[in-house]
């Protein structure tokens, strides 16, 4: 009966999609209300460049406070609603009846039938984070209706609304600008600097044969020029750009929606951000100048595309965005960049070809690594195995080891360079000297992170290698935590009758918070976890009778270093 029960469902959700599918209208003839009743000021655009992300939607700010109510934006079903600590905090989804989905995250709260539900699911799995996918008739709504509240939940680092739609057959996201809503745009975007690069090792870009950047110049409102340099290159060569558009009332430097360059008057690069899948946003790692992020700050865009690079964002590209200059001549160069608005700006700039320039030689090293094959690398300690396109170019990879200076026990193992982006996990084994003596327990794989942090992995023992996966290339080393996390009393007092809550102070330096759990006379109580303040939160909810109570507390890190704090209070 349940193998049939299954059989039914899954008919009856492909039916519904399908159904979705077919009533999709287009963008225009949507007609979706705002989601809230305030002017749209936006901190945040669609497509924006993120650490390892593109930004899947629009941040609304909500005037540095929570709890503005938030609207449908038409007729619909709640599909989805999630809770958890870091991302999107409490988020909830709405399935409308046109083949889109709205979602809405970084909430305070949801309507009360919604909560109750949630509340309900909590318990019985005995987890905050937690993700429901209700049936279609379970909460239906109208547009307009209040379906929750603004808030500053997950990984938000200030009060307010992020905003999605999405495409409910394929759950692309679409950017939700192309959907009439109106935030106030009438500045053109600004265009900082120029980038040029050497695409292979015969290519040279001036003298040096490296990255050449030119910081430009405003010529007028919505014009840019370089100063009077005028560079010269020889091979194949790609060009960047550092751009962001700023929207009215906000001060936010946010991403722009569409990029063309132009080179002796041929459309070379296009790419605009009207949609993309997750399974793709990680590939902004080689859409954007990740060494000139990591080492420098900012965040140029390439208009050439690299090898292992799927993105789907780009229009129309002409040899992947790579030009071959193979002759002494002069050449013109052209960005065009618009925001959503169709606000646009243009850098225009002049350099030369030039045969006679040659590139150094460059020494390959002894471990070339493939993008497109598996690799490994064994020594000094240190295995490594990278699967098939877990790299965006050919890399010639380097390893060393270094002494510890503390923190660390044994050697550092230097692995390649961070300023090269890694876009599948690797797996890293570390072999431990006999000699060395360790706490295999409390043993783990660490990054030291540009803030002289720790940054540590889930981590195996197999005999005497400790394992575990990656996803940067760094500084790693094998790190011994033996200190168990601190917990404090942050809102709490032995007479809770008239609180709303009481909260407690929660961090572990080394490994980082692994789980957490309260208890009052015995039965489990929902904690609701803020990693941005540290803070563990029980909202009194209904489950603790009044009268006197014990609570307990029990905290663990990453390799199951406990902290329990015991106290009684009356409700």
């Amino acid at each position: 009966m349940n193998y049939l029960r299954m059989i039914v469902l899954f008919l009856g959700f492909t039916l519904l999609f399908s159904s979705l599918s077919k009533a999709q209208v287009p963008y225009s003839e949507t007609n979706f209300r705002s989601p809230l009743d305030i002017p749209l000021v936006l901190a945040g655009t669609f497509g924006e460049l993120r650490s390892n992300h593109f930004h899947s939607g629009i941040d609304i700010k909500t005037k540095g406070v929570e709890g503005f109510p938030i609207l449908a934006i038409e007729d619909g079903y709640v599909s989805r609603v999630k809770t958890n600590s870091g991302g999107y905090g409490k988020a909830l989804y709405l399935t409308h009846y046109n083949g889109y989905v709205s979602v809405y995250a970084h909430l305070q709260s949801f309507h009360s039938d919604i909560s109750a539900y949630l509340l309900e699911a909590q318990y019985e799995e005995k987890s905050f984070s937690i993700d429901l996918f209700p049936d279609a008739n379970t909460f239906n709504f109208s547009k307009g209706d209040t379906i929750a509240w603004t808030g500053n939940t997950g990984s938000s680092t200030a009060p307010h609304l992020h905003f999605e739609i999405r495409d409910a057959k394929t759950q692309e996201v679409i950017n939700p600008l192309l959907f009439g809503f109106k935030a106030k745009d009438t500045t053109p975007p600004t265009i900082n600097s120029l980038h040029v690069y050497p695409l292979d090792d015969h290519a040279v870009v001036n003298i040096p044969g490296d990255t050449l950047r030119i910081v430009t110049t405003k010529t007028s409102r919505n014009s840019f020029g370089i100063d009077s340099m005028n560079f010269k290159v020889n091979g194949w060569v790609g060009f960047g750009i550092d751009v962001f558009d700023q929207l009215d009332h906000a001060p936010n430097k946010n991403g722009v929606y569409s990029v063309e360059l132009f080179i002796d008057s041929s459309l070379i690069y296009h790419h605009d951000m009207e949609r993309f899948s997750f399974s793709e946003t990680r590939y902004i790692n080689s859409f954007m100048d990740f060494h000139a992020k990591k080492k420098h700050g900012y965040k140029p865009q390439k208009s050439f595309i690299d090898p292992h690079n799927n993105l789907s964002v780009y229009e129309q590209v002409k040899d992947r965005g790579g030009v071959c200059f193979d002759s002494h001549d002069s050449h013109t160069g052209a960005y065009v960049i618009k925001d959503i608005q169709g606000n646009t700006s243009s850098l225009f700039f002049d350099f030369s070809s030039d045969t006679s320039l040659h590139a150094p030689e460059k020494n390959q090293g002894n471990h070339v690594f493939l993008y497109d094959e598996d690799n490994t690398y064994e020594g000094q300690g240190l295995q490594l195995s990278l699967k098939s396109n877990s790299l965006y170019n050919d890399i010639s990879f380097t390893h060393k080891k270094r002494k510890s200076t503390g923190g660390f026990s044994g050697d550092i193992h230097c692995i390649h360079n961070e300023e090269t982006p890694v876009h599948l996990p690797y797996s890293i084994a570390l072999v431990v000297d006999s000699t060395l003596e360790v706490d295999k327990e409390k043993s783990l794989i660490c990054s030291l992170t540009d803030k002289n942090e720790y940054s540590c992995l889930p981590s195996e023992w197999h005999g005497d290698t400790l394992r575990a996966k990656a996803r940067e290339f760094g500084d790693f080393g094998i790190v011994v935590d033996t200190i168990a996390p601190t917990l404090r009393t942050k809102h709490f007092k032995e007479d809770m009758t008239n609180e709303t809550f009481m909260s407690f102070l929660f961090e572990d330096t080394l490994s980082g918070e692994s789980s957490y759990n309260a208890f009052v006379d015995g039965e489990w109580v929902l904690l609701e976890y803020d990693p941005k303040n540290k803070t563990l939160i029980h909202y009194f909810d209904g489950k603790i009778s009044p009268g006197q109570h014990e609570l307990l507390i029990v905290v663990k890190d990453l390799v199951n270093n406990e902290k329990r704090m015991k106290l009684e209070f009356v409700r």
